[in-house]
């Protein structure tokens, strides 16, 4: 279907061969409502092409039109749709958390809690999420590009435990590094959805890390044993800490042993009552 409307609105000479394209347009676009509903990755992929097509003849009025298409097929992608805050165990470094965020369709998953090898604020990992009859746009010097990869299929009791038979994968790319994030480098990885969950692996070192949701208390404790571990690795910061803790300790000690003490009236005692 791309390569038919490459073909025949490539270049607009006329006016009249502006409306033929339109009416290709419309031809599309019939065929796109009666699989509406049915596949949302269609239907995101192909109200791409025709607002690409509409920008091209410069009809305002119908790019308007498949961009709402295109955002309301987008909200029913689930891999579209994964932004925020995730925890997975990174191997021996145990309980990290990412943050999710997307340029155009591609996810990336930056570190919000890290490690001694790829510390927080680095991105973990990349994968283009567009939708399968969007691959024309990929670059072939891309080394994730290339035909879409097949779901894993389940066994009958995975199946069962899962509800569902298929798992969708997408090339990606992960990111790893020596102790201190020295000889950072990326190489190829896969995403796997589950459901409400997602895994990313590592794919040449064989690693893999499963992902979930933390609730708000889980979110809070990684935080702060993160901030905790920062400042017991900051050996300047740790003695700042003390030596605020001390001066707050010796100021009051010594107003103390100088007899100044505050007398609280009985107008200011009301006011703790």
């Amino acid at each position: 279907a791309r390569t038919q409307v490459d073909e025949d609105t490539s270049t607009f000479s006329s006016d009249s061969e502006k409306e033929s394209a339109k009416h290709l347009i419309s031809q599309f676009e019939e065929d796109l409502l009666t699989l509406k509903g049915r596949d949302a990755e269609f239907t995101y992929a192909v109200s791409l092409e025709l607002m690409e097509k509409a920008q091209e003849l410069g009809d305002a009025e119908l790019v308007e039109k498949y961009k709402i298409q295109v955002e309301e097929a987008r909200l029913c992608i689930p891999q579209l749709n994964m932004h925020g805050l995730w925890v997975g165990k990174y191997g021996e470094h145990g309980y990290e958390m990412i943050n999710v965020t997307y340029s155009g369709d591609t996810i990336v998953a930056t570190k919000v809690t890290g490690d001694q090898n790829v510390p927080k604020g680095e991105v973990s990992f990349t994968v283009d999420l567009s939708p399968n009859l969007s691959m024309a746009h990929h670059s072939s010097t891309d080394p994730t590009a290339g035909a879409p990869l097949e779901p894993i299929e389940l066994n009958p009791k995975a199946a069962t435990q899962w509800g569902k038979k298929y798992l969708p994968r997408h090339l990606g790319k992960g990111q790893v590094a020596s102790e201190n994030f020295s000889n950072a480098q990326w190489m190829e990885g896969q995403l796997i959805m589950v459901g409400r969950f997602f895994s990313f692996a590592w794919v040449p070192i064989g690693h893999q890390v499963f992902f979930g949701r933390p609730s708000s208390e889980l979110t809070l404790k990684m935080m702060k044993e993160a901030k905790e571990e920062e400042l017991r690795k900051d050996h300047v910061a740790v003695m700042r800490d003390v030596l605020e803790g001390m001066w707050d300790e010796t100021y009051w000690e010594e107003r103390e042993r100088s007899g100044e003490n505050y007398y609280v009236g009985e107008e200011e005692e009301s006011c703790f009552e």
